[in-house]
């Protein structure tokens, strides 16, 4: 089966040549259609023979002819119109459990929990489709029954764009507008909220804003959950508190979730479908496998049930870490104090810079770990004056705001960044587009390998795995650990997910404190005294698994988890 995808955004008829049209063997035949450009080109997918000369020939990488020999066009259980992103399969919810989704951005992800939510229609790749239709399409299936109740359920959704919900209202009258004050204040008290419900909306942080999405998602009797990346903008601690709550409201219930962070998803679900396909065009649904089957063959690339390579090359972990000191001394800063004007207060004790090394920065929001890294830059006033580490420096901010029309191709140009980086990062389909086109996982995409390409002595690089999916984080974390290796360079990382901290760090400064109102940054420590000592201060404990070499939580109070409590080894790699 052939797919012919246009990409509308990209399509621009009235400034190029229609090369797709004009250089179709098809259309050069007599009696013969296949391209039609009206306000937008559009392909027959009955009638191209897949010779993907038009996808050569379009100036704007507009189209993609893809050949799919393990579905037919009876598979399609979604279609975006004509020449439009396709999705075949479903995920199978159980009732009782947390049933993950584990794939790349624009593969369906979203899409599929739509059509499971009722708020998008099955169209079984037509303009409609009827209720026969569909249940004809489905007969023998278990999502049959699913969908034959769905009319019945009360369903509940968390969306992963929370944008809309930051408005000029207090959030306990935003709240009340979905269930009681008792129920509210309740929930707030499990998910940490208490003290933002008589706040404004619009006043929030990503964290605050998230739990309280999720705390309105949870309010009332709900039969079916979902939760489209509930754990972005939240630290370590959160995640796992928030990730406690949703197991509890589990039971005897449906719940799907879609989360990048592996280590927390494999901790947070019973079951997994994998995702896969071509971003943008299709997305294809495996069959349903244990959290951890699931994680390990999507890490390996292959499918085994299915007998199908979903990727050329097995995603691995490589734990040798460079002892803390062990570099070449290239500077040092002193121990100083940061104040501001909201009141909050961050200590930090004298520290070291060695070459070929990257130190992960971990700890609770609102503790310092960004106002730190600013320091370091020299962007920040300390009770010292600006710190001049005497280094040239090159620092990727936390936020990633722009509204410049500069064109990625110009600034890739201006900034040297080379073929190398392009390709990790995947900037080619990016240099048409303005950089306020981006998207928040393209603009963090550019953004880092802006950061690498530069030429100096210490990086700083403000969570690098906002906004990004899971093979996006384990290359960011791989092309990071290259770079310092090769340059001999070092690197500070400030992230929340342990996966990708655990894969390039060779040691840690964690952060504690009250959030808001004072930190501390501990002493460089080797990466398992570091990670140790966060763990313990979490009350969990890590595994490497035996399979694919990542690290796991094990389930609390487990045998290895008491194990390991009582050998004092938070954390065995």
């Amino acid at each position: 089966m052939k797919l012919a995808i246009i990409h509308k955004e990209k399509c621009k008829p009235t400034i190029c040549g229609h090369e797709c049209k004009k250089y179709c063997p098809i259309e050069k035949k007599e009696a013969s259609s296949c391209v039609n450009i009206l306000d937008k080109a559009t392909i027959d997918e009955n009638t191209c023979i897949g010779c993907a000369i038009c996808v050569k020939r379009c100036p704007f990488e507009a189209i993609e002819i893809i050949n799919l020999p393990s579905v037919n066009e009876g598979d399609i259980v979604y279609r975006y119109g004509e020449n439009g992103f396709a999705l075949y399969g479903l995920p199978t919810p159980k009732e009782g459990s947390v049933l993950g989704l584990l794939g790349r951005n624009g593969i369906g992800k979203s899409t599929a929990i739509k059509l499971l939510a009722g708020t998008e229609k099955i169209n079984l790749g037509e303009k409609s489709s009827s209720e026969e239709d569909i249940k004809k399409f489905f007969k023998g299936n278990e999502i049959l029954r699913y969908f034959e109740n769905l009319s019945s359920k009360k369903i509940s959704y968390k969306p992963q764009n929370l944008s809309q919900l930051a408005v000029d209202i207090k959030v306990i009258e935003l709240l009340k507008k979905r269930g009681k004050t008792t129920d509210i204040k309740k929930l707030a008290k499990k998910l940490n909220i208490e003290n933002v419900l008589e706040n404004k909306m619009d006043k929030l942080s990503g964290g605050e804003l998230q739990k309280v999405a999720i705390l309105a998602a949870s309010l009332g009797d709900n039969d079916i959950y979902f939760f489209d990346e509930p754990l972005a903008f939240l630290d370590i601690k959160e995640r796992l508190r928030i990730s406690n709550f949703l197991k509890e409201i589990s039971k005897n219930k449906t719940l799907i979730v879609v989360e990048h962070d592996l280590l927390i998803l494999d901790y947070l679900t019973d079951y997994l479908n994998i995702f896969f396909g071509g971003q943008g065009a299709f997305g294809t649904v495996s069959g349903i496998k244990s959290s951890k089957v699931g994680v390990n063959a999507y890490l390996h690339g292959f499918l085994k049930e299915e007998n199908l390579r979903i990727r050329d090359k097995s995603l691995n972990f490589n734990f040798t870490k460079n002892p803390p000191m062990s570099g070449a001394k290239i500077t040092e800063w002193p121990s100083f104090n940061l104040k501001f004007n909201s009141g909050f207060e961050l200590n930090v004790g004298a520290g070291e810079i060695h070459q070929n090394h990257v130190i992960g920065i971990l700890g609770k929001n609102g503790t310092g770990k960004t106002s730190f890294v600013r320091a370091l830059s020299g962007e920040l006033e300390t009770n010292k004056g600006k710190l001049d580490l005497n280094l040239d420096i090159s620092y990727k901010p936390q936020y990633l705001f722009t509204e410049s029309n500069e064109i990625v191709k110009d600034i890739m140009f201006k900034e040297k960044i080379g073929k190398k980086l392009a390709s990790v990062f995947n900037l080619g389909v990016l240099q048409s587009k303005k950089l306020k086109e981006l998207s928040g996982g393209e603009l963090q995409r550019f953004s880092i390998a802006k950061c690498l390409a530069k030429n100096a002595e210490v990086y700083l690089i403000d969570e690098p795995s906002a906004y990004l999916d899971v093979e996006e984080r384990i290359s960011v974390a791989k092309a990071i650990k290259d770079t310092m290796t090769e340059r001999e360079k070092t690197a500070f990382v400030v992230d929340h997910d342990l996966l990708l901290i655990s894969y390039l760090a060779d040691s840690i400064i964690n952060f504690d404190g009250e959030p808001g109102i004072s930190g501390k940054a501990s002493k460089i420590k080797g990466f398992e005294e570091g990670i140790s000592e966060l763990l313990k201060s979490l009350d969990i404990t890590l595994r490497k698994d035996k399979d694919s070499g990542r690290p796991r939580i094990n389930k609390k109070d487990s045998v290895l988890d008491r194990e390991q409590k009582a050998a004092g080894k938070w954390a065995v790699f």
